[in-house]
């Protein structure tokens, strides 16, 4: 990696870690789309009683073992960042160990 795009990638991870981290908390505050939505239109009981969801990790975008409040949302953004962050640069990595394997074995081309 050339030290121009190391730098792009580590200023990206820092702004991203400040969204994430700094900003997420005010976010966290209002309703998302999708509870906007089943509010308008009164759906804020589960439709199937006895039916309950799967235990999360990021509950209201916090972490449930820290409480609520700055630092439980800040974590939890950082967290998230830090973990798409790392899926792909995996996945980069893995498509390009591919894409030079496949150069591997193609064979030769002729110059006349």
């Amino acid at each position: 990696m050339s030290p121009y795009n190391r730098k792009t990638l580590l200023v990206g991870v820092a702004i991203a870690v400040i969204i994430g981290g700094g900003v997420s908390y005010f976010a966290s505050r209002s309703p998302d789309g999708l509870e906007k939505t089943q509010a308008d239109l009164g759906l804020t009981q589960p439709p199937h009683e006895g039916v309950t969801a799967p235990a999360v990790v990021f509950h209201e975008y916090g972490l449930k073992w820290l409480g609520e409040g700055f630092w439980s949302n800040a974590i939890a953004g950082v967290t998230g960042v830090l973990l798409v962050l790392g899926l792909l640069l995996g996945l980069g990595r893995w498509m390009k160990a591919g894409k030079s394997g496949r150069d591997a074995d193609a064979p030769a081309s002729r110059q006349p």
